[in-house]
């Protein structure tokens, strides 16, 4: 059984594929829940202790448990926030970079394995969960793996009510907290919060975007080994989120994302359908495109009325307590 230095020593080198990392991957998770004896954490419905906030879902800490199944995923938050602190070091040689960790779920996967190859001189992190089950779990992790120089802060708290310090702003803000379509939970909400408070860190993801793509849904979701034979017609972003974005809307007072028209030529063929690509740019080149993750798996439209070709489809961001890219036709 390899250490798990070893294993995200293994994860974090590019020279390995992503989507080769599945064992390193699930041992990681199963090191990481042997700490906590998951049996303990693990509740038959997955649904159980989820919490309803103004801004979205809070998952369980159950479902925050199997988000780490999500391999590809998780490797590629992973290796995007080690390259961020690296970036960091090379920027600030004389300071640790301080990282702000919001949504950590029970096992904090995506920082506790780095501050195992890192020291406190290379980083610091704060850790935020809403749930009090999550944080006795991250606690637990981190003083059996003897972590606690790496550690500012961990604490219960609805990340979109945490207060920044103006005195120690951090860095790098890593959150994850998102669904397909960045549906339900609340990802965009509280990434506005915390990146107006610190407007010059690094935000991870730094991009997400969502395309509307017509389809051929006959070879569209068979495995045929080449995107180029797919049928697809691309029609434009419903849909942009980054920190450019986000301190646009900061300097309005409000977080209110402006609605997107995109028509359907009426020359596209007809049996063709309309679908939401999602891609998230974790980091720089670290990239998540459609079908590497769950979060990236194509989508149908819950549009408002039926439409067809011709129509225009406006596009508009619902933040509200369940977030919603909502879609209505307005021609």
């Amino acid at each position: 059984m390899s250490s798990i230095q070893t294993l995200i020593s293994e994860i974090i080198d590019e020279e390995n594929p992503v989507f080769t990392l599945k064992p390193q991957m699930n041992e990681l998770a199963q090191r990481l829940k042997k700490i906590v004896n998951i049996d303990n954490l693990i509740c038959a419905k997955i649904d159980e202790g989820e919490t309803a906030t103004n801004t979205g879902l809070a998952v369980s800490p159950t479902m925050a448990i199997m988000c780490a199944d999500d391999y590809v995923r998780t490797a590629q938050f992973i290796r995007a926030l080690h390259s961020a602190i690296l970036d960091v070091n090379k920027l600030k040689p004389q300071a640790p970079a301080q990282v702000l960790y919001a949504g950590t779920g029970p096992l904090a996967i995506l920082a506790i394995p780095l501050m195992l190859i890192l020291t406190e001189h290379q980083a610091k992190f704060t850790l935020l969960d809403l749930h009090q089950v999550s944080i006795d779990s991250v606690e637990q992790i981190v003083n059996a793996l003897k972590l606690n120089k790496l550690i500012k802060a961990i604490e219960k708290i609805d990340a979109f009510n945490y207060q920044i310090d103006n005195n120690n702003p951090p860095d790098i803000i890593i959150l994850e907290i998102m669904q397909a379509c960045l549906a339900k939970e609340p990802q965009v909400a509280v990434s506005h919060h915390l990146i107006k408070q610190a407007p010059k860190a690094i935000l991870i993801p730094q991009e997400v975007k969502i395309e509307l793509i017509m389809v051929d849904s006959k070879n569209e979701f068979e495995f045929i080994g080449e995107d180029k034979t797919k049928t697809r017609v691309r029609l434009g972003s419903a849909l942009t989120i980054n920190k450019k974005q986000l301190l646009r809307q900061a300097n309005k007072g409000k977080l209110t994302l402006p609605a997107i028209a995109i028509q359907i030529p009426k020359t596209i063929p007809q049996h063709l359908d309309a679908k939401l690509f999602t891609t998230i740019t974790t980091y720089k080149h670290h990239v998540l495109k459609e079908y590497d993750s769950g979060l990236t798996c194509p989508r149908a439209i819950s549009c408002d009325q039926d439409f067809s070709l011709g129509d225009t489809l406006e596009f508009n961001y619902q933040i509200t307590n369940q977030p919603e890219l909502k879609v209505h036709v307005i021609n």
